[in-house]
């Protein structure tokens, strides 16, 4: 990979974790992308996130939860956390700081709270007992 790919895929992981919400949401809802030329380059930079910084890629899915009026994002980031939550090769959760980990944890309850759509109030669900079996 030459320098010019690499300094434009760190610019557009600080895009997506930056503090502007819409790139990562943006982000988020073109994974689901029936084009698999697009999801492929859009899974390979939302895997550079998550190892470049799980925190805040973590952070950013539990965002959506919490605000995006969007049902598919929100759907789509219980899914996505969960999936970094599993214990397998790249489970995100060991590699978690101690504030993010109880952020998480607040988040996702609160979310279970006020969640309406009983599909994401489901994966959400799925979400926190694959959490709680990783402590």
């Amino acid at each position: 990979m030459d320098l010019e790919s690499t300094q434009l895929q760190q610019a557009l992981i600080a895009s997506f974790l930056g503090p502007d919400p819409e790139p990562f949401e943006t982000l988020i809802s073109h994974l689901m992308s029936s084009s698999n030329e697009r999801r492929s380059h859009l899974e390979l930079l939302f895997n550079l996130c998550k190892q470049s910084d799980p925190n805040s890629l973590s952070l950013k899915l539990a965002q959506i939860l919490q605000f995006s009026p969007c049902l598919e994002a929100r759907a789509t980031a219980a899914i996505l956390l969960r999936k970094q939550l599993t214990r397998d090769d790249s489970c995100l959760w060991p590699r978690l700081s101690a504030s993010t980990q109880s952020s998480l944890k607040s988040i996702l309850l609160r979310c279970i709270q006020r969640e309406d759509a009983k599909t994401i109030s489901k994966k959400l669900c799925e979400t926190v007992a694959i959490g709680y079996f990783l402590q």
